[in-house]
């Protein structure tokens, strides 16, 4: 189920309680204002995830990714930082705890939108290894994918599970066609491709990748391996 809050406070009070407490999670989700949200994750905090004074620049950092994301006419992949913190300025934090969190969300709006491709098929130990790879060696990123039964899932929820923000493409609905396939691409600054050892599933992604300049990584397996149940190398 999506879960779209009101406001980035909403975000980051109703994550105080993610994932133990949903129910907790879900009222602040509900709450009629910015004060009511505070005062209810306030009188509440016995409740709240116990690392959260290490988690919560993150946890801020994803919210203005989302929100970039998903409201692209606010212009905040290109707002200058001054405004941005102005913005957050209603939630009530430290000035220089802001400073940092907002710094870094523009570490996050200039780092690589990454498209994963075949993803949902591959053996999770092979889709584990090719992204721990890849999240070693980037500070910050996005995920780009589709939201429909070709997403891989696991791999998805790691990523909101570790703060890592998704950009959506197509519909629940829709078929991963060649156009989905595509724009899935145009919307990545990198594709990693995993493809069956011999098999040509994916050759018309990999060339349109490289028709438009995308970095292009190919992840081969062999044939009939087994799925393990959990993602290795990134638990």
């Amino acid at each position: 189920m999506q879960h779209v809050y009101s406001s980035v406070l909403h975000w980051y009070e109703a994550a105080k309680f993610m994932p133990h407490r949903p129910d907790l999670r879900d009222a602040i989700l509900f709450s009629p204002s910015l004060k009511e949200a505070r005062k209810y994750a306030r009188l509440r905090k016995e409740d709240w995830r116990s690392d959260w004074n290490l988690v919560r620049p993150s946890i801020l950092i994803a919210g203005l990714g989302f929100l970039a994301l998903q409201r692209p006419e606010l212009g905040l992949d290109r707002a200058d930082l001054a405004s941005i913190k102005a913005g957050l300025a209603p939630m009530g934090l430290p000035d220089r705890f802001l400073e940092a969190c907002v710094e870094r969300f523009d570490t996050w709006r200039n780092g690589p939108r990454v498209g994963f491709v075949g993803a949902d098929l591959a053996p999770e130990p092979v889709v584990g290894k090719a992204a721990a790879k890849l999240v070693s060696t980037l500070p910050t990123w996005t995920l780009v994918s589709p939201c429909n039964g070709r997403a891989a899932w696991r791999l998805h929820d790691w990523c909101l599970s570790h703060f890592v923000p998704v950009q959506y493409v197509g519909l629940p609905t829709d078929r991963f066609s060649r156009t989905l396939q595509h724009d899935l691409v145009d919307k990545s600054d990198q594709v990693v491709v995993f493809e069956e050892r011999g098999a040509k599933r994916h050759d018309t992604v990999i060339a349109h990748a490289r028709k438009q300049k995308r970095k292009v990584s190919l992840e081969l397996y062999a044939p009939g391996s087994e799925q393990p149940r959990q993602i290795e190398g990134l638990v």
